[in-house]
């Protein structure tokens, strides 16, 4: 089981589309693929269009099972969706003794997935802290802008954070480049510039493609609303990388 942080501490940059489409693609591919939503906009239940009578504030806070807690949102496809109670789970959770590793306590009984993708806050908030010190890896969204760039170091420091302070292993297996457009000077020196700083780690862009912002509109992933758009090429691209990259950085543990 692989479990992976989509995280980035700046805003805006594409986590929660990455998270849907890429969650989408694995299990279309014959993966059996769990969403965990630490964002109290609980944007990733609104994308499959779902509310559930339980979710993350019931596995955190009451210590609900965590199997209990997920819900089938297509086939393959589970989620542990998130809303506005999560900002109160936080504040709760700042009283518990190890409170940094309490998901990665409360999700040890989960051990049927391939893939466990979760999707975490834009800040270094407890859940973000929680997020890391129970994934293995981390995959960062990138949009092509130069303020993204900056944001990087914020976000190599906290890793560095979590490995030493924390003491969890956690790596950088991929950086998603988003929002690209081939036409636009930034986004090509961008890119170039994620090359000559994190090598093979650099994943293959997504390209800016109106559908990905109208799909969740229709509580649907880009392969359901628009599987021949450039969104949905990218995105499967990106499943097909993040299955196999690991056999290219040997970054797998």
């Amino acid at each position: 089981m692989r479990v992976i942080a989509v995280t980035n501490q700046k805003g805006g940059t594409g986590k929660t589309t990455t998270v849907v489409n890429l969650g989408f693609a694995l299990a279309q591919s014959g993966c059996q693929t769990l969403l965990v939503d630490l964002d109290a906009q609980g944007n990733l239940g609104v994308s499959f269009g779902i509310e559930s009578e339980r979710g993350l504030y019931h596995l955190l806070v009451d210590g609900a099972d965590p199997t209990a807690c997920a819900v089938n949102v297509r086939p393959n496809l589970d989620l542990i969706s998130s809303n506005e109670t999560v900002a109160s789970a936080e504040l709760i959770m700042t009283g518990e003794p190890g409170r940094e590793k309490l998901l990665n306590r409360r999700m040890r009984g989960i051990q049927s997935y391939d893939f466990v993708l979760l999707d975490c806050p834009p800040s270094l908030s407890l859940l973000s802290q929680n997020a890391l010190t129970y994934a293995e890896e981390v995959l960062i969204p990138i949009s092509m802008d130069y303020l993204a760039l900056i944001g990087v170091k914020q976000i190599l420091n906290t890793i560095t954070m979590v490995n030493e302070v924390l003491e969890h292993p956690v790596f950088i297996s991929g950086i998603v480049p988003t929002f690209y457009d081939v036409r636009n000077r930034i986004s090509r020196e961008v890119l170039t510039t994620l090359k000559e700083h994190f090598g093979v780690r650099v994943l293959s862009p997504i390209r800016v493609n109106t559908k990905l912002r109208e799909a969740p509109s229709h509580k649907q992933s880009i392969f359901e609303y628009d599987p021949h758009s450039y969104g949905a090429q990218d995105y499967q691209r990106l499943a097909d990388e993040v299955r196999h990259h690991d056999e290219k950085t040997g970054s797998r543990r």
